[in-house]
């Protein structure tokens, strides 16, 4: 049985005093040494905290390889240090707002053990005060997922009427709608509200709105207007005729783009006010990203996987407005406790406070529960996605097609007959690190719960169907469903972004000696620390100034990668009949291919049968650990 937060927020709803618990220092133990910023944070009259596509990442990045320390901080340390900088503001008699972007799903092993375990993380997440929320693509795929909003706002995303500065947090959903039936009525409302006007503590006004794109895969009974639809509406027109003193629009959808879905929003609020500011905050491409529509707003992006904590902030207009522009700065600032504890000037006794402490013990119980800490095996090597070339022996998809699905992959049933396995690379999510691998590294790598099918074709047949799958292309040989297409986007934007921070640095004259062990057998080892920077993003945005908070060289990446992996075979001739094993989620491009290579097979789903039957690819890797690892 999971025992849910709430238990631990009714229990400590009055207490002064936090339980003791095993930080995430104490993972780190033996850690290297983390790099420390050199600058202070620029404050303003207003100042935000913003995170997005968190994905379940709350209890940090747990590995040694870098950049993983970089991100080791869990989201009990980030609430400890949004306290503190809360506490500064107050001090210093200025505005700052916590507001995150969206896409809490699917992820690490916290979201992806189950849905009830989704839910309880989505809890604890509930336990630190955001002023603005807004939802991402990955809390609508499923109804259940909105409907834990709607059904919680009253109890976590209430806003307080008249209150001044709401610490309870607000959801808003201003153009997604779900359907519920309630009182014997069928209602489509929205998941939260769609607005919200509010005075903050230093008594400024603020009109907010939360927004996604036009996003189609979502389930049923939920439904998302397009933002340029929504910037016509009445009801928004009239909630932004009133001037603030700023507005704040935060949502899960990129700052830039000529077809930036802000910008209608943006326009209808510029027609009405050519010179209240205007601050912007996105998500969902996963990339560190900032722009200025003009002088007076800055739309800001802060990444993935709670990787990464952006400060903004801002001037406000003097009280005889000049129409000047205001000075506007961000902030990447790397998600570790080491750089929160500087930008606070607090210490290790004095950092962690009783919120920051109580939700790490919430997601300690939580990880504990679900056995996320259950150790399979240790791994020899690191292996990436993207740090190396298909074909590298430190490339996970090639450990995984040509070791791990060969050897962990088994049916009792076929154990006599040879196969190939042919399936989709993008089932692996993440790399692999070296040392202990548990089940929270398991579920990381491939949430996915794919299974397995075949049917007996010639071996030669086979490997000419993987071949042309690899030569059209993920899902090139078919349309894609509207999900596979904002997946695919997603991934692209961030591999393109990785590998202009990688081009740039070779370009610039950047020595692969800084980055790799000179001991390794290969020019592309295992990544190691050079003093004084680190691997870590090197972010190129379009706002002036220098964004990282922390020099870092930037992560290799190689584009040399497969769409899909085809397993090897020895000792059979192409003209012999083998097992050809697919999985489910590649078999539509898997028979695609077939009818343009082979149409007299006449080959569907029908042909196939299952294979492994109960082995899903989420349970592989645990399976190899055992065996190899």
């Amino acid at each position: 049985m999971i025992r849910t937060p709430f238990g631990v927020l009714s229990s400590l709803a009055g207490c002064a005093l936090a339980f003791a618990l095993p930080r995430q220092q104490d993972e780190f133990r033996g850690a290297p040494e983390l790099p420390v910023p050199t600058r202070p944070l620029d404050w303003g009259d207003v100042n935000f905290l913003s995170t997005s596509d968190t994905h379940g990442w709350l209890r940090g990045h747990q590995h040694n390889t870098w950049p993983e320390p970089n991100y080791s901080g869990d989201f009990g340390s980030f609430a400890s240090f949004a306290s503190h900088m809360r506490a500064k503001a107050d001090a210093d008699g200025v505005d700052l707002l916590l507001v995150d972007a969206g896409d809490h799903h699917d992820g690490s092993g916290l979201v992806s053990s189950s849905p009830e375990a989704a839910g309880l993380t989505d809890d604890i997440f509930g336990m630190l005060p955001y002023d603005v929320l807004a939802l991402g693509n990955h809390e609508l795929y499923k109804y259940e997922a909105a409907r834990w909003i709607y059904d919680r706002r009253e109890r976590w995303w209430v806003i307080r009427a008249g209150a001044s500065d709401s610490r309870n947090g607000r959801f808003l959903t201003s153009n997604t709608n779900i359907t519920v039936e309630e009182d014997g009525k069928v209602l489509d409302v929205p998941i939260a509200d769609r607005f919200a006007k509010f005075k903050t503590k230093q008594g400024r006004k603020v009109t907010a709105f939360g927004v996604i794109f036009k996003f189609k895969a979502h389930d049923r009974n939920i439904t998302v207007q397009a933002p340029s639809k929504m910037a016509k509406e009445a009801w928004f027109l009239d909630a932004i005729r009133d001037a603030p003193d700023y507005f704040v629009l935060v949502g899960h959808m990129p700052a830039r783009g000529e077809t930036s879905e802000w910008l209608p929003l943006y326009d209808a609020i510029r027609e009405q006010h050519p010179l209240v500011p205007i601050f912007i905050f996105g998500g969902h491409t996963h990339v560190r990203d900032c722009v200025q529509y003009d002088g007076r707003t800055i739309a800001v992006v802060p990444g993935r996987y709670l990787e990464t904590i952006a400060f903004t902030s801002s001037t406000l207009p003097p009280a005889e407005d000049d129409g000047k522009a205001l000075r506007m700065n961000r902030r990447y600032i790397d998600a570790n406790e080491v750089s929160y504890r500087w930008h606070t000037g607090t210490t290790e006794r004095s950092f962690n406070t009783a919120l920051g402490l109580n939700i790490s013990e919430a997601l300690f119980t939580l990880a504990s529960d679900l056995k996320l800490s259950r150790v399979y095996g240790d791994v020899p090597h690191d292996y990436f996605l993207t740090r190396h070339p298909y074909g590298h022996p430190r490339s996970i998809i090639t450990v995984f097609e040509r070791q791990i699905l060969p050897e962990a992959l088994e049916d009792e049933k076929r154990r006599d007959y040879p196969r190939i396995v042919i399936g989709n690379a993008g089932s692996l999510r993440f790399d692999v690190f070296k040392g202990t691998f548990d089940k929270n590294d398991e579920l990381t790598v491939s949430p996915f719960t794919t299974s397995f099918f075949y049917t007996r074709l010639k071996l030669g047949v086979g490997k000419a169907i993987a071949n042309e799958m690899n030569r059209a292309g993920a899902s090139k040989l078919q349309p894609m469903s509207a999900q596979e297409e904002d997946e695919a986007h997603v991934q692209r934007v961030y591999n393109e972004w990785l590998a202009a921070q990688w081009n740039t640095y070779l370009e610039n004259g950047g020595d692969e000696a800084d980055v790799y062990e000179e001991s390794d057998q290969t020019p592309l080892g295992r990544p190691v620390p050079r003093k004084p920077k680190t691997l870590g993003y090197v972010t190129h945005d379009a706002c002036p100034g220098r964004g990282d908070d922390i020099e870092h060289i930037p992560v290799p990446f190689s584009p040399n990668q497969v769409d899909f992996i085809c397993t090897p075979l020895s000792g059979v001739s192409d003209n012999e009949e083998v097992d050809v094993v697919v999985m489910d989620f590649a078999m539509d491009d898997f028979l695609v291919a077939a009818r343009s290579l082979r149409p007299d097979l006449r080959l569907n789903w029908n042909d196939f049968k299952p294979y492994a039957e109960g082995t899903l690819i989420n349970a592989i890797f645990s399976k190899y650990a055992k065996i190899a690892w």
